[in-house]
Order: C-alpha cells, then structure tokens, then sequence
C-alpha cells in the first residue's frame, strides 16, 4: 500500500484511481490508498472533492454502525423486557377475567341498567332486526345507483 501511495504523484493520477473507484475496478489495497491519499490530499477538484464527501461518508458510517450496535443490543434487551411485561399482563388480566362471575347479563339503555336476561336479549334481537332491515335498505340504494350508472354507460 505504501508503495501505491508514492506512485500516486500527480492530481490526473489519483482522478484516474479516483474513476476506477466509482467504476468498481479497485482493489482493496488500492481503496485503502485512495482513502489515505484523499484524507490529506494536496490536489483539488471537483472530482477529488466528491470522492473525498463519499469517502468521509463512508468513514463516518462505518463508526456509526459500531456505536449503533451497542445501542441496537440495548434497544433489544428493551424490546424483549417490554414483551414480558405486555405478555404477563394479558395473562393476568385473562386470569382476572376468569374470575369473575360469568352468569350475569347486563345492558346500558339510556344510562340505566338492565339485568333481565330475556330483556338483554330481546334489546341484542331488536338492534340486530334494526341492522338487518338497514342493509337490506343500503342495498336496494346500491343496486339502483349501479342500473343508473349502467343506463349512463348505454
């Protein structure tokens, strides 16, 4: 590498290492030249100077990605301590849930209570006649938009 670093002499040299870079064609050895060259290049260029941005680019990610796994292995360690908590609730509140009489049927209406199972019932029927007769209204609308979008189409 140190011998590559002295055969870069000339700024025509290094944009021509600098083109192979982007075109893929460096070797490793000659990558790791071009990054100590372009660290304390004596040359400038528009080409140098954008090799020099991607170049810091990469440096800087790569210090980045060390310091993120560390906090990516905290972050971890967060996620699976928080899906223990999220699991034991659901399990307690399901063991609660057991608990508790399951005998009795109670509606709201109006803010008042309502206790009497064949009331509770009789008010489930009511609202699910009342859901049925609205769906079947909804769909004669539709079907009659849809003949007139179909007349329209003629």
């Amino acid at each position: 590498m140190q011998d590559l670093q002295r055969h870069i002499t000339s700024r025509q040299e290094l944009e021509q290492l600098i083109e192979r870079y982007f075109d893929g064609l460096t070797t490793v050895e000659e990558e790791a030249a071009l990054r100590a060259c372009l660290a304390r290049c004596p040359w400038h260029s528009e080409s140098i100077e954008d090799a020099q941005v991607v170049m810091g680019y990469f440096a800087a990610l790569g210090k980045y990605q060390r310091h993120s796994a560390a906090r990516t292995t905290r972050q971890r360690i967060a996620g699976i301590a928080a899906s223990i908590v999220v699991v034991l609730s659901v399990a307690v509140f399901a063991l609660w849930h057991q608990w508790q009489p399951m005998d009795e049927c109670v509606a709201y209406v109006n803010g008042q209570a309502i206790s009497n199972d064949r009331e509770v019932m009789a008010l489930v029927e009511n609202d699910l006649s009342s859901i049925g007769n609205a769906s079947q209204g909804m769909t004669a609308q539709l079907s009659s938009v849809g003949e007139a979008l179909e007349l329209d189409n003629e």
